[in-house]
């Protein structure tokens, strides 16, 4: 394993930006910091770069005891929002720039720094723009320029605070994509930062959701949107439906109305996804609801519904199809059925649920 956390706390005067965090981060892959603002995404970032002191707590580094080193004796390359780059430097210069600084006796000479430029300016595809000064690239021209700085110096972690944050939402998605065909080519172990659920979900190996200081769930992209350890993660990633319900003896109430179980309050949650829609309540399982609006979404339709009975609002998501044939029999009223629910009681899931 290349990175061991090991019960680390952080503390800015009274606030409690990490709260004896334990993780283990794999060698070779890519893993997501994914949580809101305020988390303490950033400042773990910067702890393992050394940015940052702990309060408490160690941290290794491949083996090696790290807690104390200083930032230069760790090998990590750090890639900032903002690009950070020098503006008075052309993107050769600012790629060499971290060769040029070492020490005379491991500094490479001028040719194996130009060789090994141009190599990354072929990695990141930015040859042709070798002499342009930062100030003639696009954000996500800067940005490549900010990775090929960051591993000129072969660093052993590769570190990114919120990198395509400054991005219009088409250019992310791009770099996004190139940035896991990147990995692919180098398999470098790398950490990266972000509060974008999709950009996490697609990028990352593992992801780690942190929540007030606090590691929620570890998990790779698929654990933790398809088994969410708890009704914190399911809400964070991505749409839900979410009610707040009664079990008792297996039957849900979702309207708790005066005639309901008296069982265990539950936390009930589907995603859009999850919702269907019928004409036709055959087998009685269906809620009867009104559609009170749609969304087009490209391929995709947002329906809002208000349940007849309790007056609650779902989102749907379905195709383009299946709404266009509920719109040809302009009907008032559907039916919806959920599949693939879970139900949490006090923090723990108790399981899927159709209803």
């Amino acid at each position: 394993m290349s990175i061991e956390i090991a019960n680390i706390s952080k503390k800015f005067g009274d606030f409690t930006a990490l709260d004896s965090i334990n993780l283990t981060i794999p060698s070779g892959e890519i893993t997501a910091l994914l949580g809101p603002s305020g988390s303490g995404k950033t400042t773990l970032l910067r702890i393992i770069a050394g940015l940052e002191v702990p309060d408490a707590g160690s941290i290794s580094l491949f083996g090696e005891d790290s807690t104390h080193k200083q930032t230069k004796d760790r090998k990590v390359g750090f890639v900032f929002q903002h690009y950070a780059l020098f503006r008075h430097m052309s993107v050769f210069e600012n790629i060499a720039f971290g060769l040029k600084i070492r020490p005379r006796a491991i500094r490479p000479g001028k040719r194996e720094i130009r060789e090994k430029v141009y190599r990354l300016l072929s990695l990141v595809q930015l040859e042709s723009l070798a002499g342009r000064l930062p100030s003639e690239l696009s954000g996500g021209q800067k940005q490549r320029v900010a990775l090929a700085r960051a591993l000129a110096i072969e660093p052993r972690v590769l570190l990114l605070d919120e990198p395509f944050g400054a991005l219009d939402a088409k250019v992310r998605q791009e770099l996004r994509r190139w940035l896991r065909f990147l990995h692919d080519e180098i398999h470098i172990t790398s950490v990266f930062v972000t509060h974008d659920q999709e950009e996490a979900l697609e990028v990352s190996d593992n992801i780690v959701i942190l929540n007030k200081g606090r590691v929620e769930q570890v998990g790779t992209p698929e654990d933790v949107y398809d088994h969410p350890a708890n009704p914190f993660v399911y809400g964070f990633l991505g749409n839900v439906n979410l009610f707040h319900a009664r079990l008792d003896k297996g039957v849900l109430d979702l309207e708790n109305s005066e005639n309901a179980p008296r069982g265990t309050e539950v936390s009930f949650f589907v995603r859009p996804h999850d919702v269907a829609i019928s004409l036709s309540n055959d087998d009685n399982k269906g809620i009867e609801a009104k559609i009170t609006a749609h969304r087009i979404l490209g391929s995709r339709v947002r329906v809002h519904l208000e349940t007849l009975s309790g007056g609650k609002e779902i989102e749907a998501d379905i195709n383009k199809k299946e709404w266009t044939a509920i719109r040809e029999k302009n009907r008032k009223t559907v039916y919806i059925v959920f599949f693939g629910a879970k139900i949490y009681s006090k923090g723990e899931v108790w399981s899927d649920y159709t209803i």
